[in-house]
């Protein structure tokens, strides 16, 4: 059977156009444009963000890429031996970074955020539980980082070794002030306020992740759902503004996130989230693992380079919480 039939047969649609597109396949209907999208994601998985979804749609949260289900309900297709996910295909336009559009975008997360809390259990579903994973981690980075700085010999490639001892310093005093934040009981407190509120967060909101559509604000990568803190969503969407400008007034967007629920520390989680150096914990990672081959060590000294120079903006975070 080919595409064009099996499409046909489980969703229903007439194909008026079908051309291949990035990881997967572009269907013109006579109504709508669709992407079959390849997905490495196990159904159980695909289950879970469909039913994320729709508990979103629910709670009358619409704007946002969804997973268009077969006639009889199933949120994924097996052809090939391959697991596609349908997707509804709109033109999208880039959200222009201002303070004008800074209100709409955080009023916009809040709605997402509000709707997406009270989350009911789903049968076949797996859940993608990261409560915790960000000290986890702080714990992981240091812990790294600093029998690196005591055990330089790790590292083979002299070169390697000197531009890895000369940024190492810096990524220690992240980690170690993200970790002050992240020990703190009221990290705890933050985490069992989320259980009891049963709330899942998109896991990648920066804001290329939001475009315009049709004049209104849609969430595009709806398949890194996880149920986790608010806070860590706040993270991601305020590091990339930061990325953009790192001027920018972080402090004040963070505090307008919480319309009657701010408190200091809520502030300082996510500034700690934000401070965590995770780019360059992978790559130290991918340098031990490949530590004898020699051919390797340029490709990540320019990655080392590139990585602290993005980073810059977080001394301006590292300022403000001491």
């Amino acid at each position: 059977m080919s595409l064009k039939q099996k499409f046909k047969l489980h969703y229903g649609f007439d194909i008026k156009e079908l051309k291949k597109f990035k990881d997967g396949y572009l269907f013109k209907t006579s109504k709508a444009e669709y992407l079959l999208k390849k997905t490495k994601m196990s159904p159980a998985e695909i289950v879970f963000i469909f039913h994320c979804h729709q508990h979103l749609k629910d709670n009358k949260f619409v704007n946002f890429e969804k997973i268009v289900p077969t006639k009889d309900g199933c949120p994924y297709l097996i052809f090939n031996n391959n697991t596609y996910v349908l997707i509804e295909h709109f033109k999208k336009e880039p959200v222009e970074f201002s303070e004008k559009q800074l209100a709409n975008l955080v009023e916009f997360i809040n709605a997402f955020h509000s709707a997406s809390s009270n989350l009911k259990s789903a049968v076949g579903a797996r859940y993608k539980v990261q409560y915790g994973k960000d000290r986890i981690a702080a714990r992981n980075m240091y812990s790294m980082f600093t029998k690196l700085k005591e055990n330089p010999q790790l590292i083979k490639s002299e070169r390697l070794k000197n531009i890895i001892l000369s940024t190492i310093d810096t990524n220690i005093e992240y980690v170690k002030k993200a970790l002050e934040i992240l020990e703190d009981d009221r990290y705890l407190d933050v985490i069992s306020r989320s259980m009891q509120e049963n709330r899942f967060i998109h896991g990648k909101l920066a804001i290329y992740n939001i475009h315009k559509c049709y004049g209104k604000l849609r969430l595009a990568n709806m398949f890194d759902l996880e149920l986790n803190v608010r806070e860590k969503d706040i993270a991601t969407f305020v590091k990339s503004l930061l990325k953009i400008d790192k001027n920018f007034d972080f402090e004040d967007c963070i505090s307008k996130f919480y319309v009657t629920s701010y408190d200091d520390y809520k502030k300082c989680l996510v500034l700690a989230m934000i401070l965590l150096p995770y780019e360059y914990f992978s790559l130290l990672k991918k340098i031990i693992r490949f530590r004898d081959l020699d051919w390797a060590s340029e490709g990540f000294e320019e990655k080392i380079k590139r990585i602290c120079e993005k980073d810059q903006y977080k001394y301006k975070i590292l300022a403000s919480l001491h």
